[in-house]
């Protein structure tokens, strides 16, 4: 019995560090008659993501996918920072919209060397639109960092 009891303490401690979707998330497609119907899809535990593919590392960062549209290349994510957390400098090779839920912070801009060349402060409801190859760094505040992000496919031209 106290083998299960301290199996059952372990797997609360690590669910609590991974934070998970708090809503559902809902797809509306036409039903039959062409009629909308909500349709409720699964979603994923946000994962720890110790450091960025460039090796630098990050503090308190988990990410992960909501919903991919089917055949458009486009990715709905999740993220979250922990209060003091940081993501180390990185980019994206595809269009970025990222949506601030909660939290404050400072947003690094930074040339292809790492030099930071501007900041930004962010705060709730802030949108931010990332163009392809802007490097970037966010340094989190007192509060958890959540956030909302939509990855767009490569423009065709």
């Amino acid at each position: 019995m106290r083998t299960l009891i301290c199996a059952t303490a372990s797997l609360m401690a690590i669910a609590a560090t991974a934070p998970a979707c708090a809503g559902e998330v809902y797809v509306i497609e036409n039903g039959q008659g062409k009629k909308p119907v909500a349709v409720k899809t699964e979603t994923s535990q946000l994962a720890a993501v110790p450091a960025m593919p460039n090796g630098e590392r990050n503090q308190g960062f988990n990410y992960g996918a909501l919903y991919e549209l089917p055949g458009s290349g486009t990715h709905v994510m999740r993220g979250h920072v922990d209060p003091k957390g940081s993501i180390a400098i990185h980019e994206g090779a595809l269009p970025y919209i990222l949506y601030v839920v909660s939290g404050t912070g400072k947003l690094s801009l930074n040339d292809k060397g790492g030099e930071q060349i501007d900041v930004i402060n962010y705060k709730p409801d802030d949108v931010i639109v990332f163009q392809p190859n802007t490097p970037h760094g966010w340094t989190n505040g007192d509060t958890a960092f959540e956030f909302l992000g939509v990855e767009l496919p490569a423009s065709q031209k």
